[in-house]
């Protein structure tokens, strides 16, 4: 429920996103269709994307915390792909205070 939370965080900050010329990606750990339906059910205008293996999870170190609570990450990655910034919380209520640490990590890049 808390991921909710912080996507729909992510959508009132969108436009600051896009006019400092970023994208905002939400990865989900399901297949497709429960992607699609995450994204319907919040009214994103960024894209859901899917991880059904959770690899991509995996590689940035997400795996779930005391089994039933999943790792969640704010990455902000330039133009060469070169990660500038990444907050890893088991709670994403606690990037909700920090999203202004984010937004000056958008702005701040090259």
């Amino acid at each position: 429920m808390q991921c909710r939370y912080h996507v729909g965080q992510l959508g009132r900050l969108y436009h600051q996103f896009k006019s400092a010329g970023t994208e905002v990606l939400v990865l989900l750990g399901a297949d497709s269709e429960k992607a699609k339906q995450y994204a319907d059910s919040l009214h994103v205008t960024f894209p859901v994307l899917a991880d059904p293996e959770r690899k991509v999870y995996k590689q940035f170190g997400l795996e779930m915390a005391v089994l039933v609570i999943q790792r969640t990450a704010s990455v902000v990655a330039d133009r060469q792909g070169i990660i500038r910034y990444i907050k890893r919380v088991t709670n994403p209520m606690t990037w909700l205070q920090d999203s202004q640490e984010l937004e000056r990590a958008v702005q701040s890049l090259p």
